[in-house]
């Protein structure tokens, strides 16, 4: 029985925690990463500009908080698309109840060249969700 549960183990089809001993001296978890805000991309995109790029664009900036972008911006990088580029406040926020927002300016790097994109991005403040809204494309 210990043998097929090992076997079962060891194959990566599941796996089996077996406790030992007491567990009063257990360590508390520790967060060691950060899971980035949902993001919504506001439909049509530029042509340059992938969806799921936007959408990292989105999270890298909501995960620095769209309020507090340094002036000199965030990189940011997609490993799926394998894009990057830096995403830069433009203006100062507007705020209200319920949302946040800020006009930023996003370079990307990308197969297809070198864009940048202007947009609008919004956080929900009681949601979290991230609203991205990419409104023009210019080739660097």
């Amino acid at each position: 029985m210990l043998a097929a549960l090992l076997s079962v183990s060891l194959a990566g089809c599941g796996s089996i925690t077996i406790p030992f001993g007491d567990h009063a001296d257990e360590s508390p978890a520790i967060t060691t990463g950060s899971i980035g805000p949902a993001v919504v991309v506001q439909e049509p995109l530029p042509e340059a500009l992938s969806y799921s790029d936007a959408a990292r664009i989105g999270q890298t900036a909501g995960i620095a908080g769209i309020d507090t972008l340094p002036k000199d911006g965030i990189d940011w990088i997609n490993e799926v698309t394998g894009s990057a580029g830096k995403v830069r406040p433009l203006s100062q926020i507007s705020q209200n109840a319920t949302r946040t927002c800020r006009d930023i300016e996003a370079t990307v790097t990308s197969v297809g060249g070198v864009h940048r994109f202007g947009g609008t991005l919004c956080k929900d403040q009681t949601s979290g969700v991230v609203q991205m809204e990419a409104l023009a494309t210019e080739p660097s």
